[in-house]
């Protein structure tokens, strides 16, 4: 492609930039006309959709073991559950889809594959979707896919490859990418960009032999973000951000591996630029924090897509309104699962069975094995945590019923001292904070 003179002197201005400041930052490719949206701005929301191809899944007996002894994610019906959601997008169409992080079960190149291709529909019709991943995304010596009783070694996909399949969900179009990591800023309309930071580490993972689950920034990514802020702010154009890592504490029992390394500059440096949002997930669970430090920042953790209650956000942006967002169920009592007339019942409530006895059966093997639990009482008090985890795991603490706090359960955990689980019930029970599900951040100038 030609450049013009001013164009050149552009590009040399930006090499000594580089050069003197240590900042990987790469200018937008030209394709075509530009993407941005005019005025409002809607964003749908969602974390941690951990497709599982069926291309690599015959849901067999080694799948229905790896599936009940997992943490919770409805991996037997995945894709139903992401087709349910597609029809959502493609019904209310937002301007846009952003999904932070851990798009695939393990980082199965078929399951990318699959992703991308449901991605590519939603763009043809309207709604233009960008991509960060997550910490099962990449070099993942963890890639299976199951066939029979075998679990069965499946590629995954490199940092270049993850870029090449969704080129056309955030990379290609970006306008500016940071040449040390897959962060990125892209401009959602004249008011706002969105930078989509990449914080995960995955450069050992295949030496290693698993996925590190932690994240971290580095100097050179930190610098990349200053200076796109330094910009966005000198236009008076706002940004939100996006981490698959956790930049505040959501969970006491979800800090090492969940909060990035270096969250204090990170955090720092995003309201130094201005912005009052960030947009993560992680955790699996649906939680809002602001600023312990008083500041108005805040954070968003989506839960994730792929466990109960499967929520997803809806988001207007607004330069003169502000920023309004409210968390939505996929609407899975339209579906009905079972192959016997006596075992039907809806994706919703066998989701929510499932999470419920996925998450009692961990529950129960630590009260025994580690916290010396009867069978009896380990049995009911791992039957209580299971019904307050369909709740809590959607942000829907205020819907702790009179009924379920005087489950015989509760009580008993209630009346233990310093045990990890009753640790966990009590600050489910007495955890404060803002609504989980609805947030409204004023953009008005501060007098």
């Amino acid at each position: 492609m030609k450049k013009n003179s001013i164009t050149m002197r552009v590009v040399s201005l930006l090499a000594v930039l580089v050069l003197f400041t240590g900042c990987q930052l790469k200018e937008k490719e030209v394709h075509g006309e530009s993407s941005r949206k005019e005025g409002d701005v809607s964003i749908f929301v969602i974390s941690d959709p951990h497709l599982l191809s069926s291309r690599i899944n015959d849901k067999g007996n080694a799948f229905e073991r790896y599936s009940v002894g997992g943490d919770g994610k409805n991996l037997p019906y995945i894709e139903e559950i992401f087709s349910v959601f597609m029809k959502e997008v493609q019904e209310k169409k937002p301007d846009y889809l952003l999904v932070s992080g851990d798009l695939t079960n393990n980082g199965e190149r078929a399951s990318h594959e699959d992703l991308s291709a449901y991605f590519k529909i939603l763009e043809e019709q309207g709604t233009e979707v960008l991509v960060t991943p997550g910490n099962h995304d990449l070099q993942n010596p963890h890639a299976r896919g199951f066939l029979g009783d075998k679990q069965m070694k499946v590629d995954t996909v490199t940092p270049e490859e993850f870029t090449a399949l969704y080129k056309d969900f955030g990379f290609q179009d970006a306008l500016y990418r940071d040449e040390a990591s897959l962060s990125y800023v892209y401009e959602a309309s004249e008011d706002l960009w969105i930078l989509m930071m990449d914080t995960n580490r995955y450069s050992e993972n295949i030496k290693l032999g698993y996925p590190q689950a932690g994240g971290i920034l580095s100097l050179s990514s930190f610098q990349f973000m200053r200076q796109v802020l330094k910009e966005a702010k000198e236009k008076g154009i706002e940004v939100i951000s996006a981490s698959h890592h956790n930049s505040i504490i959501h969970a006491q029992n979800a800090v090492e591996d969940y909060v990035l390394d270096n969250s204090e500059e990170y955090v720092n440096i995003l309201k130094a630029g201005g912005v009052k949002l960030n947009l993560t997930g992680h955790i699996h669970i649906q939680d809002i924090q602001k600023d312990p430090h008083g500041s108005q920042y805040f954070e968003i953790a989506s839960g994730a897509l792929s466990v109960y209650p499967h929520k997803y956000g809806q988001l207007l942006f607004g330069k003169e309104e502000g920023i309004r967002y409210e968390s939505v169920k996929v609407p899975l009592d339209t579906v009905m699962t079972g192959s016997r007339l006596s075992e039907f019942q809806t994706l919703d409530a066998q989701s929510k069975a499932f999470f419920a006895e996925n998450s009692s059966s961990r529950i129960y093997h630590r009260l025994i094995t580690e916290e010396g639990e009867t069978e009896e009482d380990a049995k009911v008090m791992a039957e209580a945590v299971g019904e307050l985890n369909a709740l809590y795991f959607g942000g829907d603490e205020d819907q702790f019923s009179e009924k379920l706090l005087q489950h015989p359960g509760v009580q008993l955990l209630l009346l233990r001292e310093n045990t990890r689980t009753s640790q966990y019930v009590t600050r489910m029970l007495t955890e404060e904070g803002p609504d989980d599900n609805r947030l409204f951040i004023s953009l008005a100038a501060e007098d």
